[in-house]
């Protein structure tokens, strides 16, 4: 069976709203984009280059890491429309809203592999969107906390705060080792936020067994082969989604939802898929890790962006 070995460090960055900052329903893309400008602006050494490749501080350069990263030599370029981030956005799906003058806001990020060497900069990046300014008004905030967390056990260490700047550099990382156990024989997912996975070029609704695995495990070997151990090299893909037919819903209780964002022109893009709860059932322990996994990175189209992002519980 695959083993991954993806070291995962969780932050919690808290706000405070320096004037009205207007979110959309789902602000993951918001954040992503301004922390992404931020870094960019406080990284780069080389902004008369139009682009990463050719620029010789590529290897070392926090911007290029974390947004424009480069492929291991044994990967095949071709099979991935871009190289997928280090960084997961968390953040809730609700209704739009308003966050008053001295209001606080709390959204999470998860650092994924070696990305964590760069934990100064994403510090110093998101001290940057302060003064940019965040969501549809670009209202601007101040940095009051970053706290590094163990999601289950609950465990917090304080990485910064807004009268200590020092940044700790030995955060709380999450390995493999830490997953609780997953239940034997049936499961509940939450899907917190909307799931966008295809099957035969379509958006799936019926969101069956082998298409989470396989997307999932996707997206898991890609991430842990570029900012992890690499163990998965030459693994046997084809295993865990055939094990996964054996696999079916018990119950299904999701509905379709979807968002405009701005696009990089003038065309908005639609972001939508599944948002509810599936319950599986049949034998769940080829998949534990997978699916412990999941829970950290999400998984699916947008998936950086906090989408994708699912719960699991022993019973619906």
């Amino acid at each position: 069976m695959i083993q991954f070995d993806l070291p995962i460090t969780d932050l919690r960055i808290t706000l405070k709203a320096l004037e009205p900052i207007q979110l959309p329903a789902f602000a993951g893309s918001k954040l992503e984009g301004a922390f992404g400008h931020a870094l960019y602006e406080i990284a780069c050494t080389r902004k008369d280059l139009e682009a990463c490749q050719p620029c010789p501080l590529r290897q070392i350069c926090p911007f290029a890491t974390l947004y424009m990263p480069s492929l291991p030599s044994h990967m095949n370029v071709a099979s991935l429309e871009s190289p997928p981030r280090p960084l997961v956005f968390h953040t809730e799906f609700q209704n739009e809203r308003t966050i008053k003058t001295g209001s606080q806001l709390e959204f999470g990020l998860r650092v994924l592999g070696k990305a964590k060497q760069h934990l100064p900069y994403i510090i110093a990046a998101i001290q940057e969107m302060g003064r940019e300014g965040i969501g549809n008004n670009r209202g601007r905030f101040e940095l009051l906390e970053v706290q590094s967390i163990q999601p289950y056990t609950l465990e917090t260490k304080t990485i910064t705060t807004i009268n200590n700047p020092v940044v700790q550099l030995e955060p709380i990382v999450i390995s493999h080792e830490d997953f609780p156990q997953l239940p034997k024989n049936q499961i509940t997912l939450h899907l917190e936020t909307f799931m966008h996975l295809k099957t035969a070029g379509q958006v799936a609704e019926q969101l069956q067994f082998p298409i989470l695995i396989r997307s999932l495990q996707r997206r898991l070997s890609n991430l842990e082969q570029i900012y992890g151990a690499g163990s998965s090299v030459g693994a046997n893909f084809a295993e865990l989604p055939q094990l996964a037919r054996e696999l079916h819903i018990l119950e299904q209780n999701t509905e379709f939802v979807s968002q405009r964002r701005s696009g990089h022109g003038r065309q908005p893009v639609i972001m939508n898929g599944l948002i509810g709860s599936v319950t599986y059932k049949g034998d769940l322990e080829p998949f534990a890790q997978v699916l412990r996994y999941g829970e950290l990175i999400g998984v699916g189209k947008w998936a950086h962006f906090g989408a994708g992002r699912y719960s699991i519980k022993e019973k619906a």
